[in-house]
This record gives C-alpha cells, sequence and structure tokens, in this order.
C-alpha cells in the first residue's frame, strides 16, 4: 500500500499527471497493464473529472469516463459509489490507494484503481506530453492546418446534411420537412442537458398543428402545456395570479389536450444558467414560429416555418451573411418574458433576449445551413446547396463550447489562430472521430 507520508497534495495536481500520462503502459491495481490512448477532456460540469478518454485494458479498447481523487476513500467519501451519473467510470485515478479493492460502481460494477504514485514510482515531475499534435504549429504551417481543420469541418457539415436528408426522405414526402427542420431547432435549443427532452417534445407535437394557432400566446400554451413545464403541471395547487399566466393555463385547459404531455422531471431543471432554462427557450421558439407564421413566401414550398427559413438563406448576401441569419433567428421577447427567467421568477435588472445572437448563430451553423444545403440537393436547387455552403465556409467564429476550448488547449492554440466557425466545427469532428476513438495514428493533424 502507498501512503501520502505527510506529502501535500491536490487533485488538481492528480489531473494534472494523469494529462501527462499519454502512451505510457501503467499497472493498476489489480494488476492489469493499462495503456493510455487519450486522457479524455476536462468536465467542468458534474460528474466525472474527465470525459472520453480511451485506455487499453485487458488488450481491448476502453471508452468511458476517468475520476481522480487524492486517496481512493475519497470515492466513498464523495457517495460516487450511489451516484448513476459515475456508471460510465473506466478507470479510477488516484495518487495514494489505500483501499486495497477495486472502486464499486452504482451499477454494481467494479473499475480498477490505477495509482499513480506507485505506477510513477514516485516520479515527481510531470511527464512530457506524447500526443502527436500537441504544439501543433511546431509541426504544420498555420495555412496547412486550417486547410485541415477547413477540410474537416466541411465533413462535419456535409455528415449534418446526409442526417437531414435521410429524415426528410423518411417522412417520404417533401411536405413533411419542415418538421424535420423542427427537430433540428429544438434539439439546438437544447444544450447538452436538454437535448433529448426538446427532441421529445418535437416529435409529439406536429409542426402544422403549431402553425395553425392563431397568436403567440396559442402557440406558447401548446408548447409549454405539451412540455408539462406550465405552472399547474410543475406545482399542482398553486394558481399564479399574473394574468398573462392565466392566459397561457386557460388556452391549454381548452386545447382539448389531444397531445399527451410530458412530466416536469422529464426536463433538467438544476444547475441551468437562468436564461438558458428550458422555459425561456421554448417561449424563444414560440415567437420564430409565430414570425414566420406572419410572413407570406412563395408557393412551391408548404409550411410557414420551413418556407420562411429557406427564403431566409436564399436571400441573404454572401458578404456579411451570417448578420442576417442571426437577426432572422433571434428573438428579443417582450411583455411578460422582457423581465421573467421562469413563471413567476421575475429579475430586478434587464435580462438579456430570449434567443441572442450568439445561440442564433450556433442554430444556423449547425441546423440552418446544413439543411438548406441538403433540401437544395433533394430538390435540385444548385444555387441553394453552393449558397449554404459558401455561407458555411465563410461563417466567422462562434462561441467556444467546452470541446472546442478543449481542443484549442490540446493543440495549444488559445491566442495564436484565428478561428472560423468551419475551423471550430473541424476541432469537434476530429475530436469525435480520432481523438474520443484513440485513434491519433489517423488523425489528418497527426499525419
Amino acid at each position: 500500500m502507498i501512503t501520502r507520508n505527510r506529502i501535500n497534495f491536490s487533485e488538481k495536481q492528480a489531473a494534472l499527471i494523469w494529462q501527462q500520462v499519454v502512451g505510457q503502459d501503467l499497472t493498476s491495481s489489480e494488476d492489469e497493464l493499462v495503456s493510455v490512448v487519450y486522457p479524455g477532456r476536462i468536465n467542468g460540469d458534474s460528474g466525472p473529472d474527465f470525459r472520453d478518454a480511451v485506455i487499453v485494458n485487458k488488450s481491448h479498447l476502453t471508452k468511458g469516463n476517468v475520476e481522480v481523487h487524492v486517496k481512493s476513500s475519497d470515492w466513498y467519501s464523495h457517495e460516487h459509489h450511489a451516484d448513476a451519473e459515475y456508471n460510465n467510470v473506466i478507470l479510477h485515478v488516484v495518487m495514494w490507494h489505500e483501499c486495497n479493492s477495486a472502486t464499486l460502481l452504482e451499477s454494481g460494477n467494479s473499475v480498477p484503481v490505477l495509482c499513480l504514485a506507485k505506477a510513477l514510482q514516485h516520479q515527481a515531475y510531470l511527464l512530457p506530453y506524447l500526443l502527436p499534435c500537441f504544439q501543433i504549429l511546431n509541426h504544420l504551417d498555420r495555412q496547412t492546418l486550417g486547410k485541415l481543420l477547413n477540410t474537416a469541418g466541411e465533413e462535419r457539415f456535409k455528415q449534418k446534411a446526409m442526417h437531414f436528408q435521410a429524415e426528410i426522405l423518411r417522412f417520404a414526402q417533401k411536405e413533411e420537412a419542415g418538421q424535420v427542420l423542427f427537430r433540428g431547432m429544438m434539439r439546438a435549443l437544447g444544450y447538452a442537458k436538454n437535448t433529448k427532452p426538446f427532441e421529445n417534445l418535437a416529435d409529439r407535437i406536429p409542426l402544422n398543428s403549431i402553425e395553425s394557432r392563431a397568436g403567440l400566446a396559442q402557440k406558447q400554451a401548446l408548447l409549454l402545456g405539451t412540455a408539462g413545464l406550465l405552472p399547474s403541471q410543475r406545482w399542482p395547487g398553486k394558481l399564479s395570479r399574473e394574468k398573462e399566466v392565466q392566459e397561457l393555463e386557460q388556452i391549454w385547459q381548452s386545447a382539448g389536450k389531444k397531445v399527451e404531455p410530458m412530466k416536469a422531471s422529464d426536463w433538467n431543471l438544476s444547475r441551468i444558467y437562468p436564461n438558458n432554462s428550458p422555459v425561456r427557450r421554448i417561449v424563444a421558439q414560440s415567437y420564430l414560429l409565430e414570425r414566420y407564421c406572419e410572413g407570406t413566401y412563395p408557393e412551391p414550398v408548404e409550411g410557414k416555418l420551413l418556407a420562411g427559413i429557406l427564403q431566409l438563406v436564399k436571400e441573404v448576401p454572401l458578404s456579411g451573411g451570417h448578420r442576417v441569419l442571426e437577426n432572422g433567428l433571434t428573438a428579443a421577447g417582450d411583455g411578460y418574458w422582457r423581465d421573467h427567467f421562469d413563471f413567476d421568477v421575475k429579475s430586478k435588472t434587464k435580462i438579456s433576449a430570449l434567443l441572442g445572437t450568439s445561440k442564433a448563430g450556433e442554430i444556423a451553423v449547425n441546423v440552418i445551413l446544413p439543411f438548406a444545403f441538403s433540401w437544395g440537393e433533394l430538390a435540385n436547387e444548385a444555387r441553394l446547396v453552393d449558397k449554404a455552403i459558401e455561407l458555411y465556409r465563410n461563417y466567422p467564429r462562434l462561441a467556444g463550447n467546452c470541446i472546442t476550448r478543449h481542443m484549442t488547449k490540446q493543440l495549444c492554440l488559445e491566442e495564436s489562430f484565428d478561428f472560423t466557425a468551419c475551423h471550430q466545427q473541424g476541432l469537434i469532428h476530429i475530436f469525435r472521430n480520432y481523438c474520443r476513438e484513440g485513434r491519433c495514428s489517423h488523425c489528418p493533424l497527426a499525419s
């Protein structure tokens, strides 16, 4: 058993060492050889410390999460053994292992413990990074790197477009393409924690039934009621005194409840930035639907959201087109939602838009442009196909997410590379198809 010998050591230091042992063959607590292929990305949220790690143990490639502690007993003192969120942990990395047993998961399975002090023979220094992409600009010039990221970004774009095409064809008629677009937009509104609930909500309501309802309040009541997020559904017996809320409740009650509503428990409502709450994002979608229902569009395409979005892409200029796209997808909010984060939760100060330009940009890049590309191919509209991919190629940098931030650090590009949205999408594509799959030798950045 390895003890600390009164050495002060932090979990952060243990995590730093874990990130430096790429390519090392280390022995776990069960005398099992563990080879570290990819240490994973730091998890900035609740749950295991590293996500999407790749190791080789028992001659098998294993992918999952890694939890790091100073002592192996911290697993139990932190009650991870009773938390299902840790069931995808594949390795428990510790500096000192004083439990003399494998680590038990809530599922009843166990995972090996890797004791760094023993595996590294008490070496206090950090091993050098052995990932082939580390400090990439030392062996690739900026122009070449930009081309590789553009290629990867376009591969991701076309994968999304192929997915949209498959979904449209699954409905067997182009008239239902609006439902595919609606589902894609709803998914994008869900962020990581509520992606599935937003998809579920989109699947429960035919888009044409929402578009057929006249007025913003009618659309909001149907969406929020089906989501199970009206106050009467979340807090039975509690009646709101706010007239706007009472109106939504009355509309939902008189709607006949033809759709089976979701439960409030289906949604992740905790640890969410208030402005990103599912309620506000659903309300934002109602504003977009109302906006495009009010417009008049050419006849060949049925479905008001579908026609409006396609027309938006066709009409935006190539130069500065991203601003026009984002303006067509933002929702400022007025009346009740100008100063409310949720029902009966009022802000004392002015709050940001229901759907701002940052999120609108993400939806444009991840949903609108690949959807327009796929529609153009199916409808033999070559100009729309070319327009969509050209707008994507020239779309400026978006706000970073956990994966793009992780990859820029991994490549040591924090302050030294002028990213476009396509470059960022390329980073995500490389991470998902090479890094977390342990396929470094096949990665275009390592060739």
